[in-house]
C-alpha cells in the first residue's frame, strides 16, 4: 500500500486532521497516531500493518491508504473527463453588446460603444438554440447573458432571444434556466414583469465592488452620483419577488474591510427570503491578486454575513473537477454580438483573439482545431500531477492550462506557495465539521 498523493495532514484543534482531496473525506487523529502515521509515511505505510492493525485497516477502507499499482491522477482524469464531456448538456452565454453604462478601473472588456445585436445575428443565435434544444439527449440547457451590460437594450435584443429560447425548450421538455450577469443598475419592473409573464424564473450574478463608499468610487453613474443605493434596491426588488441574487463581490486587499455591512442591508427582508434567494460570493479582482494575509478580512467578514443567514462563498473553497467551469466543457460557448464565439467571458472579446464563430446556419466553426486544444490542455502541467489538491484545484480553469502549456510554461494558480495549499484543505475540513 501507499499513501495517498492527495493526503494532507495539519493540526486542527487539539487534534491532526488527515484530509483527502480526492474523496473529501477527514479524519481527527491524536498525537501518537499521528506521530505512527508520519513515521509510516517515511519507512512505508506496510509497516504501519505491524504496529497498529486496526488505524492501518481503517486508514485502507477510507482510502487513505491506497494500492501501489493505483494511477490517483488517471482517476482524476476520468473523474474530470466524466464531467467536462458530457453532451447531455449545453452551456451557452449570449453577448448582447460590449457597450456597458460603468467603466470600471480592472474590467477586462473592451467597451464598444456601437456594439449591438442585429436582427439577422439574433436569427443565427435563435437557429443555434432550436438545433441545441433538439439534439437527441439533451436534458440541461441553460442560456445566460453576460456583457458588456446585457441589459443596456433588453427589451429589443435579448428578449427576442429569449422567447426563442423558451419554445425550444418546452418544445423538447427541457426546464429553461435563464441567468445574467449585470451590475444590476438597470433592473426595472419592467424586466421582473416580463419573466413572470413568461412563467419561467431567472437568477442574476449582480456585482459589487466593496460597501457603499468604496463601491461608488469605482461604479459611479457621474462624479456627483454613485450606484451602491440604486443596485441594492434592485437587488431586494428581485428577491422579494423570486429571482435569485449571486452577489458578488470584486474584493482587493483595499475594499474588502467592511464588505459585512452589505449583508446587514437585506436582514429587514427576512430569513425565507434571504436564506433561500441570496448568495454573497467574495471574488478577488485578479489584477490584485497575490499572496498577503487579505484571507484573514475575507474570511473574519464571511463570517459576519453567515451570521444573518445568507450564504456566503470564497475562493478558498475550490472544486473544480466536479464543479468545473462552464468554459471547460466541451458543450459550451460564448457568442458575441458580431458572431463571433469564445469558450470564456474573462477575456477580451476582440475578433483576433476569437476561437471562432457562428456560422449562417447556426452551427459553431471552431477555428484552428481551437476546441479540441482547449478540451486537450488539461493534466499537462507537471507540477499539478504531483499536487496534493490536484482534485481541489484542477490546475485552475482549461483557459490557464492551454495558454501556459502552448508557451512551454509550468505554472500554479496558487502560485507554487504550499500555505495557500493547506489553507484550502483547512476550509474544506472546515466546512465538513461545520456541516
Amino acid at each position: 500500500m501507499k499513501f495517498s498523493q492527495f493526503n494532507a495532514v495539519l493540526p486542527y484543534g487539539e487534534k491532526y486532521a488527515l484530509y483527502n482531496a480526492f474523496t473529501q473525506k477527514v479524519i481527527f487523529m491524536e498525537g501518537v497516531l499521528n506521530d505512527l502515521l508520519q513515521a509510516a509515511v517515511v519507512e512505508g505505510v506496510d509497516e504501519l500493518h505491524e504496529v497498529h492493525p486496526t488505524f492501518y485497516q481503517y486508514l485502507k477502507d477510507q482510502s487513505f491508504l491506497v494500492d501501489n499499482d493505483v494511477d490517483e491522477v488517471d482517476k482524476v482524469k476520468k473523474l474530470s473527463k466524466s464531467y467536462d464531456e458530457n453532451l447531455n448538456s449545453f452551456w451557452l452565454t449570449v453577448n448582447p453588446s460590449m457597450n456597458c453604462n460603468f467603466k470600471c478601473w480592472y474590467c477586462y472588456e473592451t467597451h464598444v460603444k456601437s456594439s449591438r445585436l442585429n436582427s439577422e445575428m439574433i436569427g443565427k443565435i435563435n437557429m443555434f438554440i432550436e438545433k441545441t434544444a433538439a439534439k437527441p439527449g439533451m436534458r440541461y440547457f441553460p442560456l445566460s447573458f453576460f456583457g458588456g451590460e446585457p441589459l443596456l437594450y433588453f427589451k429589443k435584443e435579448v428578449t427576442p432571444i429569449i422567447d426563442a429560447y423558451v419554445d425550444a425548450c418546452r418544445l423538447h421538455q427541457i426546464k429553461p434556466s435563464v441567468s445574467f450577469t449585470t451590475n444590476g443598475y438597470l433592473i426595472d419592473e419592467e424586466f421582473i414583469s416580463y419573466f413572470k409573464n413568461k412563467g419561467i424564473s431567472c437568477s442574476l450574478q449582480i456585482t459589487l465592488d466593496g460597501y457603499k463608499e468604496q463601491h461608488d468610487l469605482v461604479r459611479f453613474v457621474s462624479a456627483n452620483k454613485g450606484s451602491y443605493d440604486q443596485i441594492i434596491a434592485n437587488i431586494k426588488l428581485l428577491v422579494t419577488n423570486g429571482f435569485f441574487v449571486r452577489i458578488r463581490i470584486n474584493y482587493t486587499d483595499k475594499n474588502v474591510v467592511g464588505t459585512y455591512q452589505i449583508a446587514q442591508e437585506f436582514v429587514e427582508l427576512g430569513s425565507e427570503i434571504i436564506e433561500k434567494h441570496l448568495l454573497i460570493d467574495y471574488q478577488r479582482v485578479w489584477q490584485n491578486d497575490q499572496i498577503d494575509n487579505t484571507f484573514h478580512v475575507v474570511n473574519e467578514n464571511a463570517d459576519k454575513i453567515a451570521e444573518t443567514g445568507i450564504t456566503v462563498t470564497t475562493t478558498y473553497s475550490p472544486d473544480n473537477v466536479k464543479n468545473s467551469c462552464y468554459a471547460d466543457k466541451r458543450n459550451s460557448a460564448v457568442i458575441n454580438y458580431n458572431g463571433d464565439i469564445f469558450k470564456c467571458t474573462a477575456r477580451d472579446f476582440t475578433t483576433v483573439k476569437r476561437a471562432g464563430y457562428l456560422t449562417d446556419k447556426g452551427t459553431l466553426f471552431w477555428e484552428n482545431d481551437y476546441l479540441e486544444r482547449r478540451m486537450n490542455a488539461k493534466f499537462n502541467n507537471k507540477p499539478c500531477l504531483t499536487c496534493k489538491i490536484m482534485p481541489l484545484c484542477n490546475g485552475g480553469c482549461s483557459q490557464h492550462a492551454m495558454e501556459h502549456i502552448e508557451s512551454g510554461q509550468d505554472y500554479c494558480v496558487h502560485h507554487g506557495d504550499e500555505n495557500e495549499k493547506m489553507r484550502i484543505v483547512k476550509t474544506k475540513i472546515d466546512e465538513i465539521v461545520g456541516a
